[in-house]
């Protein structure tokens, strides 16, 4: 009885561990053009379904979001330097170096930030 109950207890952490999951990233919506910089006022939250995820253990930041959104995905290192980009907003990027990476989301009228710790 014990060494059946190990062995479910061994195959059990086995196949829970061995799955990497997708961390959500919070991403901050800005109404106005960020080349610009105006930005106009906005009295209620703008709701645009814009996800950014982040996979530990595979080291990939994925952007997602509705095919109707007509929007460009830059990826920057901590020193604002441009890493990849992206002219679709559903993308994915290979980070090869640890540190802190910034996904910017650019629209017409509106951006989005999201800060992404890969350590």
């Amino acid at each position: 009885m014990k060494k059946l109950f190990l062995i479910i207890t061994v195959t059990f952490t086995t196949v829970f561990s061995s799955f990497a999951e997708d961390e959500k990233v919070p991403v901050t919506i800005h109404k106005g053009d960020n080349t610009t910089g105006k930005i106009t006022p906005e009295r209620t939250p703008m709701r645009i379904p814009v996800d950014v995820y982040y996979n530990i253990e595979n080291r990939v930041i994925k952007v997602e979001g509705s095919e109707t959104i007509d929007a460009e995905v830059y990826l920057y290192n901590k020193y604002e330097e441009l890493v990849d980009y992206s002219s679709t907003i559903n993308a994915e990027f290979q980070l090869t170096m640890p540190g802190e990476y910034t996904v910017l989301i650019q629209s017409e009228y509106w951006y989005a930030e999201a800060i992404v710790n890969a350590d």
